[in-house]
């Protein structure tokens, strides 16, 4: 019976401290200390998404990062909308090798029409060839970012 009772005891404290965890601990952040609570996903946020700046965290991958620096990255969803996120006054970058992990980032973001030499540079950096339709994007300047744990 005393077996049985410290066999639980050691499950009750194994189940305590599981529970604790928390859900940002596989996540590395940077810029702003955020949390993963809340995040909505992708597609939710291009359903919210309009012309007026507001504030939103958003759960996604990683398409890619820049990299001179990593002081910006593109997100991507299934239908390919174009995501560029930058960081808050260019306080903070993000590794180089994150293309394809997990992130959840926080901050404004609106749609809006670049001007063609700025989509121009964008495609260059990211070693794409520019067409017109790079002008159209959803901007999102982010003041805090998880990223997930290579």
């Amino acid at each position: 019976m005393a077996l049985k009772i410290n066999t639980m005891r050691k499950y009750f404290w194994l189940f305590l401290i599981v529970g604790c965890v928390s859900p940002t601990d596989n996540y590395i952040s940077h810029g702003d200390k955020i949390d993963s609570k809340e995040a909505i996903s992708i597609d939710r946020f291009l359903n919210e998404v309009s012309e007026s700046r507001s504030s939103y965290k958003v759960k996604a991958t990683i398409e890619e990062v820049c990299q001179m620096k990593g002081c910006w990255m593109t997100l991507r969803n299934e239908e390919g909308a174009n995501i560029r996120v930058t960081f808050k006054d260019y306080g903070f970058f993000v590794p180089k090798d994150i293309s394809g992990k997990e992130v959840i980032i926080e901050g404004l973001a609106q749609k809006e029409v670049l001007e063609e030499d700025m989509a121009r540079h964008y495609a260059e950096d990211g070693g794409k060839e520019y067409n017109d339709s790079m002008r159209n994007t959803i901007s999102f300047v982010a003041h805090g970012v998880l990223g997930e744990e290579s």
